[in-house]
């Protein structure tokens, strides 16, 4: 915006220079008018501009709809309220989307006029093409005098943080998972804690029974302690675990084993917790996250928000994360690791944990397809006939620029 107007001025300062000389060396009155014009002009203008930046008394509101996928379109809606006696005339509302594609980030809507104690809604959108967290906004507004010769910008500091979540598929099917029950009975729980106890009766207190479970309504009636009781239902309980190892984050764009590392757990995520499966999530990128045992759609937020922002960053290894946190998979569950076919060697560690009945089911990447697409029939072969003949569940393969829907119909 400035580089354009400084060609304006610059233009407008020759003519009245010039104007000026060729009044001065000539003598006419028709040059002096014309310099005069020119210098009035200039002075309104200002004042104009001046005055309506003082005395503007906006208020800006921007407002998001939805939740948000890679390649969805972010719909804003923005209110601006112009509070003060004054109209205001041609202005420009620059906003700043940081989610979209560079080219695209600068956002600048007309607004032709904003009438006195009034309020003006605009609606725009833009392409998120990449998962992350996004801090939108400021605003930027441009004041400009009546005959576009000189402008103003006034900052208003209006922030919205938006996630953008990686794109999910649908699972059609799983191999089983192994059933277990809640390792606690009698102690009442909230649906979103990761159990599946309901209020079953009352029954009489027992040492041990924690006070705030004393049920003090039948306590008075009976004149005795009388706690809550609660069922024990069976249920299922998974781990996912997985790693973005640098240096193992081969492919490119959004063809990386990251990204489909990514894709895969948010929608095996959103697929478990969808159906009532306790969910633990174990990973490392920048660091190590330990994600406990949890149900419900908040649950699957979190979850969603941290995959949103994970990035490649990891130094170690999937049998080292495996040996930090294998202690808290607990016994009657699944758990189910995102790997590369590099990482076999970890997978006889990993199979241990069959002493505690819980069931491995490994989800491969195959790197080879990730350095050439073009050869994905025969890097799928090889893994497979290299595959160690140990598991209960056959490992799901997935090769780059494959349908990731396909393998789980081949489960």
């Amino acid at each position: 915006m400035l580089r354009l107007f400084l060609k304006k001025w610059i233009f407008l300062a020759a003519i009245i220079l010039a104007t000026l000389l060729v009044a001065l060396r000539t003598s006419k009155e028709f040059f002096f008018f014309f310099f005069w014009f020119l210098v009035t002009l200039s002075t309104i203008s200002v004042a104009w501009i001046t005055i309506a930046y003082f005395a503007v008394q906006l208020r800006l509101e921007r407002s998001i709809a939805g939740r948000l996928e890679e390649d969805d379109m972010l719909e804003v809606k923005t209110t601006v309220k112009n509070n003060s006696f004054l109209p205001l005339f041609n202005l420009v509302l620059e906003d700043y989307l940081a989610c979209t594609t560079p080219k695209e980030r600068y956002r600048r809507l007309l607004l032709e006029y904003v009438g006195p104690k009034s309020t003006v809604q605009v609606d725009y959108s833009c392409w998120c093409s990449r998962r992350g967290k996004y801090r939108l906004g400021p605003f930027v507004l441009y004041i400009f005098d009546p005959w576009g010769l000189f402008f103003l910008k006034k900052t208003f500091a209006v922030y919205s943080e938006v996630y953008v979540y990686p794109q999910t598929f649908f699972i059609k099917r799983l191999p089983p998972l192994v059933k277990g029950v809640a390792p606690w009975f009698g102690i009442e729980t909230s649906r979103a804690s990761g159990d599946e106890h309901e209020f079953y009766g009352i029954r009489e207190y027992k040492q041990g029974d924690p006070i705030k479970r004393i049920h003090w309504f039948s306590t008075a009636r009976k004149n005795r302690f009388i706690v809550k009781q609660f069922q024990q239902h069976v249920f299922y309980r998974t781990t996912v675990m997985f790693n973005l190892e640098k240096d193992r984050n081969f492919g490119r764009g959004k063809d990386t084993v990251t990204e489909y590392t990514v894709k895969i757990v948010a929608s095996l995520a959103k697929h478990l917790i969808e159906r009532g499966v306790s969910l633990e999530l174990i990973a490392h990128a920048q660091e190590l996250v330990h994600m406990p045992f949890n149900k419900g759609p908040e649950h699957l937020e979190d979850i969603l928000k941290f995959l949103a922002v994970a990035q490649p960053e990891s130094r170690v290894s999937i049998g080292e994360v495996f040996d930090e946190f294998s202690m808290f998979v607990p016994q009657d569950s699944t758990l189910i690791v995102v790997m590369s076919d590099q990482d076999w060697e970890y997978l006889p560690i990993m199979l241990s944990l069959e002493n505690k009945n819980v069931s491995l089911i490994p989800l491969v990447l195959i790197t080879s397809t990730f350095l050439d697409p073009s050869d994905k029939q025969r890097g799928i072969s090889n893994v497979q006939m290299s595959l160690p003949k140990i598991f209960s569940s056959p490992p799901i393969f997935f090769a780059c620029g494959e349908n990731l829907e396909v393998p789980f119909l081949r489960s």
